[in-house]
């Protein structure tokens, strides 16, 4: 429910629809309603192991440095849509963001970004418990060495848990050996996933 569209709704009736309310209206409609306060989020302080660092960021803080980054996750991992454009969304990341349903936690070295995990956080209609699910998790070559990514994982786990979230889902690709490092973790395999990726050039839609 979004609670500040029907508050400002409240508060207006009967009175004309100026330019200005009708702007307020418009903002207010498009705010998704607040999963986890940013109060939670603040809890959640940086690690360091072996020289790495480990933290949650705002990914509207981070825009120029992460884009490289996506990229590079892109080209090694996506080769199955590489016939669709690469062409992020960053306004709706910081919708959900601001809403408390977007977490960005990163991986850095003296100060270099070299790998980022994106949580999605829901709470699921059939058990009413937060989901986390993840949107990228993606280290540099660089950064896949010794132990840092097993503990940037349980970072991650445990910033999720911080936030209230009961259960992690994530996607591996066919294209690396991620599935045993995870299995490895504790993470179980409990469904696959199939992509098809629809060719719609020739595609002509019936009129009535």
């Amino acid at each position: 429910m979004n609670t500040e569209l029907i508050a400002l709704l409240k508060a207006n009736i009967g009175l004309p629809l100026s330019p200005e309310l009708a702007a307020d209206l418009c903002i207010a409609a498009g705010r998704l309603e607040t999963l986890v306060q940013a109060s939670a989020i603040g809890k959640i302080k940086p690690e360091h192991h072996e020289g790495f660092t480990f933290a949650i960021e705002r990914i509207g803080d981070i825009a120029d440095e992460i884009k490289p980054l996506h990229r590079a996750h892109w080209n090694e991992t996506e080769v199955h849509r590489h016939n669709l454009p690469f062409n992020p969304d960053y306004e709706t990341f910081l919708r959900y963001e601001r809403a408390g349903r977007y977490v960005l936690l990163t991986l850095r070295q003296d100060g270099k970004l070299l790998g980022n995990c994106a949580m999605y956080l829901d709470k699921s209609t059939h058990t009413r418990t937060i989901i986390a699910t993840e949107d990228t998790l993606y280290l540099l070559p660089e950064a896949r060495k010794g132990r840092a990514a097993s503990r940037f994982v349980a970072y991650v786990e445990n910033a999720m848990r911080v936030l209230g979230a009961t259960e992690i889902n994530i996607t591996v690709k066919t294209v690396n050996k991620a599935c045993r490092f995870f299995r490895l973790l504790g993470y179980r395999h409990v469904e696959n996933g199939l992509t098809k990726i629809l060719e719609t050039e020739d595609v002509q839609l019936e009129t009535a």
